[in-house]
């Protein structure tokens, strides 16, 4: 059985399912032919930097240790010790191979400060160069530095005595040993440039101290590339695409096949629809014309006019009954001697054929 619908809203219906099936149509073309991409960063050469000093404090001869030195995190009394030996080291290790070059330098400095934490600000320094930009060189993959240096811990405490003494400034003063490396490395994928320091920091002028410092300094890195990477066929999104375009084919085939349009209803239906959707309560029908002499009869523009007619009488409204629409042109108000109708054949012949839109209810 089909439907009657409005003819504007069958073409609005049909050409609003073509439209959206032509879109997931394409959407799903483009899912199913056209890869998609993501970008990934791979890496194509690790590596790992690593710079580390280790030392051991030797001493003096006492009565107190029985050992001639004592080995880190310890607490050390400045008049047992002889002097501070450390072990300064540098590794490179890569995955693959390269051209492995660069310096190195180990510097001593000794430093006067006031304050702490991020508070200490430096009053004085004085640089003891120990070894100034060593060279080394590797085509392997790795490269390593070793170093072993004696610190004469009294020459220091001197020296800083002397510039507190002779600059007559009261400030804390310390020994740091600084080992500073500056890499370079040529790899099939790229160059890689690092610099890594590490040192130790010494109290000076104590009467005991413990040793600290960033002493391991470890320095992981990777050279990355991007690749594009083709993504998988959305499963889930190809579905539901499909289930989308075969409901929208059956709706399409459903208002092209099984909906007609419903006839055009003339002027005067319509106008007879908008009296009774509006005015129906107010009606009364009859079964035979209202006959009055014309000198009686006076006829009024709109069913507004009427209805006001029949508010100030109290009266119903009035109209003939018949099957065909066709035949319902007239409403009345009867009151006294007096009748009024209003003419809707006539109303549509003033109005020189101009159509009444209203909405396209039935009867």
């Amino acid at each position: 059985m089909k439907i009657k619908v409005n003819k504007r809203l069958k073409i609005t219906l049909i050409s609003f399912f073509t439209l959206f099936i032509i879109i997931s149509l394409y959407l799903l073309y483009k899912e199913v032919s056209i890869p998609n991409f993501t970008e990934q960063k791979t890496p194509v050469y690790v590596y790992n930097c690593k710079n580390s000093i280790d030392y051991d404090v030797f001493l003096k001869p006492n009565k107190l240790y029985d050992k001639n030195y004592l080995g880190e995190g310890m607490l050390y009394i400045t008049e047992y010790v002889d002097y501070i030996r450390a072990n300064l080291s540098y590794e490179f290790d890569g995955e693959r191979s390269a051209e492995i070059s660069g310096d190195y330098n180990i510097v001593a400095k000794v430093k006067g400060f006031i304050g702490e934490g991020e508070k200490l600000v430096n009053v004085w320094e004085k640089d003891f160069p120990i070894i100034s930009h060593k060279a080394f060189k590797s085509n392997d993959t790795s490269a390593s530095i070793n170093e072993k240096v004696n610190l004469n811990l009294e020459e220091y405490n001197i020296f800083a005595k002397e510039i507190i003494e002779t600059s007559k400034l009261n400030c804390d003063t310390t020994l740091n040993l600084i080992m500073t490396a500056n890499l370079k490395v040529n790899t099939d994928k790229g160059l890689i440039e690092e610099t890594i320091t590490s040192d130790l920091v010494i109290p000076l002028n104590v009467s005991m101290f413990e040793i600290s410092g960033n002493n391991v300094i470890e320095k992981p890195g990777t050279i990355e590339e991007i690749v594009q990477i083709q993504q998988p066929l959305d499963r889930n999104k190809i579905i539901i695409l499909g289930i989308i375009i075969g409901i929208l084919a059956l709706a399409l085939i459903y208002s092209i096949f099984f909906t007609v349009p419903s006839p055009i209803k003339d002027s005067l239906e319509r106008e007879l629809n908008k009296i009774f959707r509006k005015h129906g309560d107010r009606l009364v029908a009859l079964n035979h014309d209202v006959e009055y002499p014309e000198d009686c009869i006076n006829i009024v523009k709109t069913i507004d006019d009427l209805v006001r007619i029949a508010d100030e009488v109290e009266e119903p409204i009035f109209y003939r009954y018949s099957e065909n629409y066709k035949d319902i042109d007239k409403f009345y108000v009867i009151h006294e001697e007096k009748l009024y109708v209003l003419d809707l054949r006539e109303l549509k012949s003033q109005k020189d054929g101009e159509e009444i839109v209203v909405e396209n209810e039935d009867l």
